[in-house]
């Protein structure tokens, strides 16, 4: 699930104001327009981590479409830019799985796993999370 995000561009040396319009009270911001989509990205996972474990409903995102009908979310757009932003994966439970993979890549992966200090199942699921994100 995604959600749109407006962002506000700086004014009088503040910094770039990040705001949820399916989220009322999700906001963030950042110095630069990538540290905004950044921190949009940390508060729209805590927020929607937040409404879960208190049991309330988690709001559906709206599209674009949908928010352009609507005269509230319409006067927040207002000199913004769009954004959809994706929350981070939930950590669930660990699963064995098995996988069949050249041996070439098997030895890069487990010399850079352990350059990092990482094992190779930490080091195959960074990666994977780090090709899935949008």
């Amino acid at each position: 699930m995604h959600y749109i995000a407006f962002l506000h561009p700086p004014e009088n040396g503040s910094e770039w104001g990040v705001t949820f319009p399916d989220l009322p009270g999700c906001v963030s911001s950042g110095e630069t327009f990538e540290a905004a989509i950044e921190g949009g990205r940390e508060a729209l996972s805590g927020h929607l981590a937040a409404l879960r474990a208190d049991g309330d409903p988690v709001p559906p995102a709206r599209s674009l479409a949908e928010l352009s009908a609507d005269p509230e979310a319409r006067e927040m757009l207002d000199g913004s830019l769009v954004q959809v932003i994706a929350p981070r994966p939930v950590p669930a439970a660990r699963v064995r799985v098995d996988l069949m993979i050249d041996a070439t890549v098997l030895r890069l992966t487990d010399a850079a796993a352990e350059a990092r200090g990482m094992s190779r199942a930490s080091f195959i699921e960074a990666a994977l999370l780090a090709a899935a994100e949008p």
